[in-house]
């Protein structure tokens, strides 16, 4: 994966067609920017109903247990990937990445779904925002990426608006926060390898192995505080399952048919339904460093993401 896209697990972005000058508007269509935004709309309106089905599940059972069932329906859902007859089982030379993006997959998500139970949720979405930060530098320092003056200058502009955000020395950091951290940097690593193995692998396979190899192994901590949901369990892991696959989804369409000026701030609607549903349904009210640190992140990102298409 790359900077242009904030979430959107093992989709590379020399696998999203971004139209920089925008595609020909036959009569009666709606301008692909105009449908770009709506799909990001839709993607964050999905990730924050996400965000509130895994707090909400998490008050019954573990947030461990709420990964495990999580990685089950994902497997599901890319059952028809499995059952393809393109689908290679035997392990090839790069199987060794793929490893390590199944034990990334759970350890990642492992941080971030802890966090969500204890953290604001417009605090989770915003801190999130800098993964396109750590992938850069990812790529700069591991890959042999252009080393610019102008990327080195948005990271640090991204970084000064998580410190807003944080504001360490202020206020105390909490084991949330740095949960968020900690996914953002593991989430970085699994951009890198997707690009890496994007050289050599189809997506639809790079995210086939990476949930199949992740969906055992989030078993194993998911043991240690086991506990069956009822009813109204099933329902919410569910809704976060599908919302979920909503949001990667339509984050990648909005990514595919609009410009990436138009889409890449558009990330910000995330933050606002994320301090929406979190208003609603926990009474969260996210401070003005949350908004605003938000903005200088989200700015920063869209700088990176932008010299990256100018410069593939």
């Amino acid at each position: 994966m790359t900077q242009i896209n904030l979430f959107i697990l093992a989709i590379p972005n020399n696998c999203i067609q971004v139209h920089i000058m925008g595609p020909q508007i036959k009569q009666g269509q709606i301008n692909p920017n105009i449908q770009g935004v709506l799909w990001m709309i839709l993607a964050g309106a999905a990730f924050a109903s996400s965000n509130v089905a895994v707090r909400m599940a998490a008050i019954d059972i573990h947030p461990f247990v709420v990964l495990f069932f999580r990685s089950i329906l994902g497997v599901l859902f890319l059952s028809h990937i499995f059952l393809s007859k393109k689908f290679v089982w035997k392990p090839g030379p790069q199987f060794n990445w793929h490893i390590l993006r199944g034990v990334l997959q759970v350890t990642a998500l492992l941080c971030l779904y802890t966090a969500i139970t204890i953290t604001p949720l417009a605090t989770v979405i915003a801190l999130a925002f800098i993964t396109p930060l750590f992938t850069s530098i990812g790529a700069i320092t591991f890959m042999g990426e252009p080393s610019k003056l102008n990327r080195w200058l948005a990271v640090l502009v991204g970084i000064c608006g998580a410190l807003i955000i944080i504001r360490p020395g202020l206020v105390s950091i909490s084991i949330g926060v740095l949960l968020v951290i900690a996914y953002t940097i593991q989430q970085a690593t699994l951009n890198l390898s997707a690009k890496k193995l994007v050289e050599h692998e189809q997506v639809t396979t790079i995210v086939a192995w990476m949930t199949l190899i992740s969906t055992p192994l989030a078993l194993i901590p998911a043991l240690f505080v086991w506990s069956w949901p009822d009813g109204h369990g099933w329902l919410l892991l569910s809704l976060n399952a599908v919302c979920s696959t909503v949001a990667h989804l339509a984050t990648a369409q909005a990514y595919r048919i609009a410009d990436i000026t138009i889409a890449d701030p558009m990330i910000f609607f995330r933050l606002i339904a994320g301090a929406l549903f979190g208003y609603i349904f926990f009474s969260e009210i996210p401070d003005v460093w949350v908004w605003t640190g938000s903005a200088v992140i989200i700015i920063a990102a869209t700088l990176i993401s932008r010299d990256n298409q100018i410069n593939a």
